[in-house]
């Protein structure tokens, strides 16, 4: 299968899981014998099984990030547990948005901090290069600079698109609409 036809059958993928409305639906069955709550949690800041979570993430994996999301639960849950569920979802994507952001900060220091290490080492080998004869010296330094400016080119260009795309994909699942389906009538 080539590129072409494998992007097709993504499309027409996101096309089936689109309701009415163009909303991506994930239907997750939450029936007897699923454990919906992390069994680590307490009453107090209980929260949902990670499967769940997982189970959300793998199905909407490939969902660009354009597309607003619909998760609908089908099981019996009473009005308040699903007020409970649906602020457990908020809150789980609200830290995970944390996290990414604390990333992004991070990655940024480590962008700046070793451009600016690479340049003053680079600065400091061709000072060396021209004013004395330790080679040895000089092309350590050369190295040193050239490695630090490498790793801040790959912070730029490679880490931070993906915590940017991890953060519009989170803002998705953010502002996911849920609903509950009670299918035990």
């Amino acid at each position: 299968m080539n590129r072409k036809q494998r992007k097709e059958e993504l499309l027409q993928y996101i096309e089936h899981i689109r309701d009415d409305e163009g909303f991506a639906v994930v239907d997750v069955s939450l029936g007897e014998g699923v454990d919906v709550y992390d069994p680590l949690s307490l009453k107090g800041q209980r929260d949902l099984n990670g499967d769940i979570y997982d189970y959300i993430e793998a199905q909407t994996n490939v969902i660009p990030a354009s597309v607003p999301l619909r998760i609908r639960f089908h099981g019996d849950f009473p009005a308040e547990e699903q007020e409970e569920i649906k602020q457990m979802m908020h809150r789980h994507y609200v830290m995970k948005a944390f996290d990414i952001s604390w990333d992004l900060i991070a990655n940024f220091r480590k962008m700046i901090l070793l451009a600016l290490f690479g340049a003053a080492m680079l600065a400091v080998y061709l000072y060396l290069a021209l004013t004395s004869e330790n080679a040895l010296m000089t092309e350590i330094l050369s190295v040193i600079g050239s490695f630090s400016l490498w790793e801040a080119v790959d912070a730029l260009l490679l880490e931070r698109p993906h915590l940017r795309r991890e953060n519009r994909n989170n803002e998705q699942s953010l502002n996911q609409r849920i609903e509950f389906i009670n299918d035990t009538l």
